[in-house]
Parts: C-alpha cells; structure tokens; sequence
C-alpha cells in the first residue's frame, strides 16, 4: 500500500515539475514576441539607445491641431495634440502668407479672407482672415463654409452650358431690364423687336447677367445636369482631408425659378468657402483637372525624420481641355472688359504681357457674419508654360458699414507681389520690377 502512495506521489511531482518548465518557457517566448511587436496604439523607434513610445498617426488628432491653429490665426508646427515629437510640414508660405496679412490690415475691412492655392500641386500657400470690428486675425474666415456663393457660381452654369456644346461664347442672347435683378417676368422670351437688348455669352459672364444666364439655362440644361457639374466642382462634399472644412452646399432646384436663381447665383441657398472659391479657378487654370486643396505636406518625426502621415493626392479631370480653355477665354473677359476692370486697371502693361490672368466676380448680402459679400476668384498663370500653372486665389470682403476696398483690387496686388517676389516670372517683369526700384525683403 505505502509502495503504491510513494509511486502516485511520484508521478505527481514529476507532472508538476513539467508543467512549471513548459510555463516558463512559454512565458519567456510570448514576452520576446510582446518586445518584436509593438503594442496595439503605440509605435516604438530608438534613440540614443533609449526606446521611445510614440502614439500611433490618428487623423483626427491632426484635425484638433490644425483646427487651434486656425482658430488662433498661426502656424504652429508641433502637433501638440498628440505628442511633443511630431511635426506638421505645413503647405503656407510664411514670408507670402505675411504680406497678405498686412494687405487685409491695410485695407481694415469690416471682415475679409484671401485664400492662394499653388495650381501645380494644389497647396494652400496663403489662407489669412482679418476681422476690421475687432483688429485682429481671424483665420477661420477663410475655411468658413456660411457664404453666399453668389455669381461665382456662373463658373459651374458656364461649364455646363459649354461641356455639352448647348452655348458658346459668341452665343447671342436677349434680355430686358436691368441684368443684375431677376424677377420672373424677365425669363419671357424676347426680340430685339419687342424690347430685348441683345448680348453675348461671353459679355453676359464678363458684366454678370443674371437675366441671360438665367434663360441660358433654363432653355438648355436639366436641373440634374447643373446639379451634377456643382458636385464636380467639389460641392456637397468633403474636400479636405486633414481640415474640418464644412462642405460647400448646393441644393437641386424644384422648379423653373429656382433654377433661375441657382444658375445666376441669385440665392442665398448655395453656399462655399474662400478655399473652395479658389479651387474653382484652379480647376480653370488646369485644363479642367480638379485638384482636392491641401494644408499639409506631411506630418514626421523631428528625431528620425520619418513621415508618419501625408495626403494621397486625387486628382480628377471633371472638364475637357477645350471647355477649359472657352471657360479661360470667359474669365479672361471680366478683367480685360467685365466687372473686374477697375480693379486691374493700374496693373502693369507687362504684367499682362507675361501673364494670363481670369477671374469672375460675385455680390450678395446675407451670411454669416452677415453683410454684403464681395467675392473675387481668379487664376494668374504665366503664358509660357515653362513656367508652371501659377496661383488661384480668392478674395472675400464683407462690408458691412460701407465699402473700403474692392476684393478684385486686393487680389490685383497680392498677385503682382507673387510674381515679382516669390516666383519672378520671365525678362519683361523683372525689367518693370528694376524700373519700379522694389528691392524689399519678402
């Protein structure tokens, strides 16, 4: 009996014994393969023989850093929401985006923006705002989407009408009345005869008709056709990916005056931003290609110089080239003989000569901060092109008291800065830059 004790006893030491031994292998294994992998939410790199944790790239933190840095008007470049050892490579050129600061505190108007966007790479390099009430910065105005969008959206009806060869610039159309109001008795058809005044497509874009338009679209294209070419254009969606940018918003029209309104931008239903605004001629200037806005190059470690986070580009072609080149051929119009006349008047000759500058104009009162908008969007590309794709930009002024500035003037001045101190473009510039005597710092 005592035998039979002694040998269970055995039997049970020896099954202890081995189940310790395979236990502490285990254990020792599973904490090496714990040390090969890093824990789930944490990356892990070396540095001076010291392994640092590192949280692991989330795109809404870099939302929250970008958003404090808009909202307190700098460029902060620590993402200071995650972890002291990340960075954000910003898109803005500072010494550019200086000058255009001291451009809207120049002009003190009541609020104002300007957004510039680098056509080739579709870069934000200047997005400044200014509040004149209170004398201070105020960035977000640039990346606010509670704006009236106004005739700048006679850019959206234009590639409509001529995408699908309804109209061409040389169109003739008629009108009655005065071609910046819109009531209903003005979309009756009319004669040279029987009261109408006769103008083309392209003069009806250069001095913004609304009359015109108006007909032009409601004789020619479908709501779901205007529709379609706005969302395109980027509208009803998000087109940034690392900015909580409210998305521009456009609604499809239910009868024939909201048509009207829709395609002459006389509502207060269709919204943007500036940066939307900017993209607008960008697409223009680059033969129909639409390229999302970024404010980021990249985000990285300052230590390694690793790149944790950068934008996948999307571009997409949303317009032939020659729809592309009627739409430069009708911006074009506006600053030579439209709207936007007065404000390049005193741009020199050979400023012109160098360059092919488009813009469109646009006025309405309403949003927020309310008051009467006065919006501009041009591209300014050099003719050869050698010299790359050039800007867009957008201006927006709103006035609430009474007019300080017109916004095609600003965008007049900031472009002729652009060319003569950050990308001096071609011999005639320089030779009018030498002939002026600006020999400022950027």
């Amino acid at each position: 009996m005592m035998a039979l004790i002694l040998h269970n006893l055995k039997k049970n030491l020896i099954f202890l014994f081995l189940t310790g031994v395979a236990f502490i292998v285990w254990t020792t294994f599973a904490h090496r393969g714990d040390q090969k992998q890093p824990l789930e939410g944490a990356a892990f790199f070396k540095f001076q023989n010291k392994v640092i944790q590192q949280n692991v790239f989330d795109i809404n933190n870099l939302k929250k850093s970008i958003g404090n840095n808009i909202k307190n008007s700098n460029w902060d470049e620590n993402l200071s929401s995650v972890n002291e050892n990340l960075k954000i490579q910003f898109t803005i050129n500072k010494n550019f985006d200086d000058y255009v600061k001291k451009v809207l505190k120049k002009y003190n108007t009541d609020y104002s923006t300007v957004v510039v966007i680098d056509n080739e790479t579709g870069n934000i390099i200047s997005a400044s705002g200014y509040d004149g009430k209170k004398d201070q910065f105020n960035n977000e105005l640039a990346f606010s989407n509670t704006n009236p969008s106004a005739s700048i959206f006679k850019i959206i009806t234009s590639a409509e009408l001529l995408k699908n060869n309804k109209v061409d610039v040389d169109t003739l159309f008629t009108f009655r009345g005065r071609s910046t109001t819109l009531y209903k008795n003005q979309l009756r058809d009319t004669t040279p005869y029987r009261g109408g005044r006769p103008q083309s497509f392209r003069k009806a874009f250069a001095h913004s008709n609304n009359v015109i338009f108006a007909k032009a679209a409601i004789k020619n294209i479908l709501p779901s056709g205007i529709y379609k070419m706005a969302n395109d254009f980027g509208f009803n969606q998000q087109l940034m990916e690392e900015v909580n940018l409210g998305e521009s918003r456009v609604g499809m029209p239910e009868d024939q005056y909201k048509m009207a309104q829709l395609a002459s931008g006389f509502n207060d239903e269709t919204v943007m931003s500036p940066v939307h605004g900017a993209l607008l001629s960008s697409v223009i200037a680059n033969d129909g290609v639409l390229k999302l806005p970024n404010l980021v190059v990249r985000v990285y470690s300052p230590i390694t110089g690793e790149t944790v986070w950068s934008k996948t580009p999307r571009d997409r072609q949303i317009l032939d080239k020659e729809t592309s080149f009627k739409m430069r051929e009708l911006m074009s119009s506006t600053i030579d003989e439209g709207t936007a006349r007065k404000g390049f008047r005193k741009m020199g000759r050979l400023y012109k000569q160098e360059l092919e500058i488009g813009g469109k104009t646009g006025h309405i009162t309403g949003g927020m901060p309310f008051g009467k908008r006065d919006w501009f969007t041009a591209f300014a590309k050099p003719k050869d092109p050698a010299h790359g794709k050039g800007i867009s930009i957008c201006v927006m002024n709103v006035n609430v008291v009474r007019w300080h500035i017109r916004s095609s003037a600003v965008a007049k001045e900031i472009i002729e800065h652009y060319y003569d101190k950050i990308l001096p473009v071609g011999q005639s510039v320089t030779k009018l830059i030498k002939r002026k005597h600006i020999h400022r710092e950027v």
